[in-house]
């Protein structure tokens, strides 16, 4: 597998939440940039984006969950919706990217119940993103693994082995990273 193919299960996977609305075309252009010097940017990616997305709508329940509505840092909000926007943009999640520009709005005027009721929405539509996001990274892993079993013969029969403990390695080695930078 080159590093812009995806495996035909994954390309139906693909196509078929883009037919329903979940992903647009930006996620094609974001699997475009993926190439032999960065085969794993998809994976980074969605990786990433999972992450900062899981901390900004803690920080939005964060902020709305204030006991009196005047106390709402509203603009505070609407810059994390838009945040959020363009962070499930970049992997082409134009329901959720859809929900936070709503939620950007609603804060505009101090609604705290359409912030509320927006931000419901945004929740629903990241399980539902993050859900099928995971089912792609599994299926790219898949089939760098099924690639990588192909490259294995009897002279070297450790070499699959070898190859996923360096990736574990390098795989702590990210997470540790990423939780430094926090």
């Amino acid at each position: 597998m080159s590093g812009k193919e995806l495996g035909q299960e994954l390309k139906e996977l693909v196509s078929s939440l883009q037919d329903q609305g979940i992903l647009d075309e930006q996620f094609d252009q974001m699997k475009a940039v993926q190439n032999e010097q960065n085969p794993c940017f998809v994976v980074n990616l969605i990786t990433t984006f999972l992450g900062d997305a899981e901390n900004i709508l803690a920080q939005l329940r964060t902020y709305l969950s204030a006991e009196d509505p005047d106390e709402v840092n509203y603009p505070q909000v609407a810059t994390l919706a838009l945040t959020l926007k363009g962070s499930s943009s970049s992997v082409g999640g134009c329901r959720m990217a859809l929900a936070c520009s709503q939620l950007r709005d609603v804060s505009d005027v101090n609604d705290h119940e359409g912030c509320i009721i927006f931000l419901d929405l945004i929740n629903q539509q990241f399980l539902i993103l993050r859900e099928n996001l995971n089912h792609i990274v599994q299926g790219i892993l898949n089939d760098y693994f099924d690639e990588l079993k192909g490259l294995q013969d009897e002279n070297d029969p450790c070499f699959v082995h070898e190859c996923i403990t360096i990736f574990l390695c390098e795989a702590q080695d990210y997470r540790a990273e990423l939780t430094t930078n926090l």
